[in-house]
């Protein structure tokens, strides 16, 4: 039971993603242009809670995202939704961070740096191991209209996450 109360929260924003899709559209109903899937590499690591040393693992991440309408001029807004696993941070048991989470992202185009290049800002909650608040900020390039690439740091509740993502847009 206790694992199904920890999945609630998920299942809800899941279910809501459709509504919010329609209602953001006004009327205009899903549209598969505005999704993307991604994929991502990362370092985490977790810090001793006692001063010493810190753990880290690497991981992986597989995530879909649906952009939103906004009226923020170089702004693009979507809900991300994933899951993230690591590898073992120590030798025993229930020594890896796994789980889904679910994320608003907000991407600013920096067309007076270079026009490819945007710096991206997150914040969502995990729903895994390392369940609770997350908040990240980044840099990512435009390599074709369709394909992006990022740079991500993301602060969770336990971890600190380092990681690179490659994104394709429908």
């Amino acid at each position: 039971m206790i694992t199904m109360k920890k999945h609630i929260p998920l299942l809800l924003a899941l279910s809501s993603l459709p509504l919010m899709a329609q209602a953001d559209n006004h009327g205009k109903g899903f549209q598969p242009e505005r999704l993307q899937l991604g994929a991502s590499v990362s370092q985490n690591v977790v810090d001793s809670p006692f001063g010493g040393s810190h753990v880290d693992a690497a991981g992986l991440s597989i995530f879909a995202g649906y952009e939103l309408d906004n009226d923020i001029d170089q702004v693009k807004t979507t809900v991300e939704i994933g899951y993230s696993q690591t590898d073992d941070f120590f030798k025993g048991p229930n020594s890896d961070i796994s789980g889904f989470w679910v994320a608003g992202v907000a991407e600013k185009q920096l067309p007076e740096i270079n026009p490819n290049l945007f710096a991206i800002a997150r914040l969502g909650l995990d729903i895994g191991d390392d369940d609770g608040i997350l908040l990240g900020a980044g840099a990512g390039f435009h390599l074709t209209p369709k394909v992006d690439v990022r740079g991500e740091y993301i602060n969770k509740d336990a971890s600190s996450v380092y990681q690179a993502s490659f994104v394709l847009n429908f």
